[in-house]
């Protein structure tokens, strides 16, 4: 006899969520079952109930509403959450939730600072309970393919650095709701560079192993002021718009990142990785590496685009690993992150991304505010293991999280 399908909660029903149902509903209808959704979760109940009923159109059975996360695990209306909340909260209600006995799929960044992000680790593991990162881009086509052309078939030869650029006029829109929060520290654990750069720091992890040293610069060059934030209410707009830095690996490989989104009249945005025979260009959004698939130039003038990258890649797979990789045949980097989750609550196994994989990602994005506020150089083990806290020690501090 199967098991029942994992019963799962959605806990936090703003913006990203959406992509998460999305996510489940492109699984639901490829015949995927191996998971219902029992219940969502927000302050708002408003939200809450918008989302069960996008939910109830395809699963058929409409999810029951909760507010707090106390009340939902009282109630053990399912036995996994998928935390969407911001960054603020991941490890108050993952923490609460894992305490609870439920397993947790925690939107990125993990935490909102390392010591927050160690303290869901702890809690996952006293209490043998599954936490994965979600983490969609690495599992899209693209990633795979040009992470298989660049580390497995050596497609540009050896790599010797990469360039990384996004300069551009255009500051966040800090009156969209969806924004507010993002444009403090407090709240969000840093600008960009935690944000979507938790996403390129995850897909350098995945192309060039352990990062070794990391310097770095960060700028608020236009420092506005956000009425209506969560939590604090009026806010001055302290993360970070501006910053320079330079991502050296153990294998000797240098990457320089470099972004601003308030320069007058600037429009650059590139991902290029160079090696000893060619150079692979980064399709797509800049810091969502190879989202868009890649192409290479090689020394001879060569050029494999995409589509014989993505072709050559699919080739070289097994059945069983497409059915692994790709199940139920779905592209959507939502629903394979979502369904790996389940599959390792299901099993008792490992997700493809743990909660240690959040970490590192994190703490390579936390290498970057540590060397600015610092002033200098820092070690990647250093930041990892907490050693160096002077950015992220007032987030710490105001949050009480010891």
């Amino acid at each position: 006899m199967s098991r029942p399908g994992v019963k799962l909660a959605l806990v936090g029903c703003g913006g990203i969520a959406g992509a998460h149902v999305k996510g489940y509903a492109d699984l639901w209808a490829r015949g995927c079952r191996e998971f219902e959704i029992a219940a969502c979760c927000d302050v708002s109940r408003e939200a809450a109930a918008a989302r069960a009923r996008e939910i109830a159109a395809f699963q058929g059975r409409e999810p029951a509403v909760f507010t707090e996360v106390a009340d939902l695990v009282k109630a053990g209306a399912a036995e996994a959450a998928d935390l969407c909340t911001p960054h603020h909260v991941h490890h108050t209600a993952g923490v609460a939730l894992l305490e609870g006995g439920w397993h947790v799929l925690c939107e990125k960044p993990l935490g909102l600072t390392v010591r927050a992000s160690q303290r869901l680790i702890a809690a996952a593991e006293k209490g043998g309970r599954v936490l994965a990162t979600a983490e969609q881009i690495r599992r899209l086509a693209g990633p795979r393919a040009c992470r298989w052309a660049v580390c497995e078939e050596k497609m540009i030869g050896d790599v010797r650095f990469g360039d990384v650029q996004m300069i551009f006029s255009g500051q966040l829109d800090f009156a969209d709701p969806k924004f507010k929060w993002r444009g403090v520290r407090l709240l969000t654990g840093g600008g960009m560079i935690m944000d979507s750069g938790a996403h390129f720091a995850d897909m350098m992890l995945a192309l060039f192993g352990e990062p070794e040293r990391v310097w770095c610069r960060t700028d608020t060059l236009d420092p506005v002021e956000i009425d209506g934030v969560p939590v604090l209410g009026r806010a001055r707009a302290d993360v970070e718009d501006t910053w320079l830095a330079v991502l050296t690996f153990a294998g000797g490989v240098r990457v320089a990142w470099t972004y601003c989104r308030v320069q007058p009249g600037a429009n650059l945005r590139s991902g290029r990785y160079f090696g000893s025979k060619g150079v692979i260009e980064a399709l797509g959004p800049t810091f969502h590496p190879f989202q868009g698939g890649g192409q290479i130039t090689l020394a001879d003038g060569t050029v494999r685009p995409r589509e014989w990258i993505e072709e050559q890649y699919f080739a070289s797979l097994s059945a069983d690993e497409k059915a692994r990789l790709f199940p139920y045949d779905t592209r959507d980097g939502f629903a394979l992150e979502v369904l790996d989750f389940v599959r390792a609550v299901t099993a008792g196994g490992r997700p493809e991304l743990d909660g240690l994989d959040g970490l590192r990602a994190k703490a390579l994005c936390m290498a970057c505010y540590e060397s600015s506020a610092l002033g200098r150089e820092v070690d990647y083990a250093d930041v990892l293991a907490g050693r160096l806290d002077a950015y992220e020690r007032p987030i710490n501090e105001h949050w009480h999280i010891a």
